[in-house]
């Protein structure tokens, strides 16, 4: 019976450790992405179209509109392609005024809705079938770019590279609820940053998202991905990386981030945040199982002293590593993202967080939520 007590006491040992392993590991994978972060190169300045889906944008679009005016990059070298998806207010006109001034703006109305494609990718479709430049740039209506947004993240493109991953971040907001969208936006960052310095981008955002026409051609375009209903973004990212359409870069330069306007009521961060996480369960295999493998040694790691009582004392210290440094990825990350207000917020984030992607992956999974009204 002794024996037996030492042998299970030795293969918990063993599993509390490899559990720490992973993440620590993890953690240190993000570090060390984050700090691969870095400037380009290319001086080219190829032939770019600013593709945007829009539908029912009317509150919003003005804004946009008027960030895309001041847009630094030589306009004949650039297009801006706006496409409407069947609109029921006046997004229409509203384009129409800003895009019949200038000869370099295209505006498109779908006459009629797919039978294959579902939420946006149709209107991106169409947009990108009509583009002309060489690179191809999206963003949403509901974004305010910078001026310097083509200009600086272009540059990325250097020789082999296919896809430049951006940074979205949110306006400020007000209500309770904002700091939690805001940590969840800084964590989408790191989730896209990290994993593709490292050499295996599994996430991305559309709001600031480049690339290359002929590699987004190459891998059969947004009709490639009908079987999705959204996550139109993460999933050509994943069909680039696994068709080895070239390199995948994140950049991180403070002139190409794209804010974006928070959602307005409970009722729209409900929807955009179960279509953010329904992405999770419909990635690659092995996005999945390195997102549920991260995921799941969190758990055990967090309730191994319920299972195993007298591991409680070397427990406290391993949380404590750990806390540390999470904290450590997440300062990184907030300064490199210009979001220091939210360093504050990291303590209770680090507890309450995992329950929070939990909660919206489980609810998301159900595809419960509309794209727009």
């Amino acid at each position: 019976m002794a024996f037996a007590g030492i042998t299970d006491s030795f293969i918990f040992s063993w599993i509390f450790a490899a559990i720490a392993g992973i993440y620590f590991l993890t953690l240190f994978g993000v570090f060390i992405g984050l700090m691969r972060l870095r400037d380009p190169r290319s001086t080219d300045a190829p032939g770019v179209s600013v593709v945007i889906a829009v539908r029912n944008e009317a509150e919003h679009i003005s804004a946009c509109l008027e960030s895309l005016e001041r847009l630094e990059y030589p306009r004949e070298r650039l297009e801006i392609i706006l496409v409407d998806d069947h609109s029921q207010d006046h997004t229409p006109s509203l384009i129409r005024r800003t895009a019949d001034r200038y000869a370099h703006w295209k505006f498109l109305a779908l006459n009629q809705k797919s039978r294959t494609l579902r939420g946006k990718k149709n209107a991106l479709l169409q947009g990108i079938a009509a583009a002309k430049g060489e690179i191809i740039f999206t963003t949403d209506a509901d974004c305010i770019v910078p001026p310097g947004w083509i200009k600086h993240m272009v540059r990325y493109f250097e020789p082999g590279v296919s896809m430049v991953l951006g940074y979205s971040p949110l306006l400020p907001g007000k209500g309770w609820w904002h700091p939690i969208l805001a940590f969840d936006n800084l964590f989408s960052a790191i989730a896209a940053a990290a994993p593709t310095q490292l050499g295996h981008p599994i996430t991305s955002v559309g709001r600031n998202l480049a690339y290359r026409k002929t590699a987004y051609e190459n891998v059969g375009s947004f009709l490639a991905l009908k079987k999705f209903r959204s996550g139109d973004d993460v999933h050509l990212t994943e069909r680039f990386r696994y068709m080895k359409a070239g390199k995948i870069v994140f950049c991180a330069h403070p002139d190409t981030f794209v804010p974006t306007i928070p959602p307005g009521s409970h009722k729209e961060i409900l929807h955009s945040q179960l279509r953010k996480h329904s992405k999770i369960f419909k990635q690659t295999p092995s996005a999945i199982a390195v997102s549920l493998a991260i995921f799941l040694s969190y758990c055990c790691l967090t309730f191994f002293p319920l299972i195993v009582p007298q591991y409680f004392i070397p427990w406290t210290y391993v949380m404590a590593a750990k806390f540390l440094l999470e904290f450590v990825d997440l300062t990184l990350a907030a300064f490199i993202f210009h979001q220091k207000a939210l360093i504050k917020y990291f303590p209770l984030m680090q507890i309450v967080y995992p329950f929070y992607i939990f909660l919206f992956s489980g609810l998301g999974a159900l595809d419960r939520y509309r794209w727009k009204e």
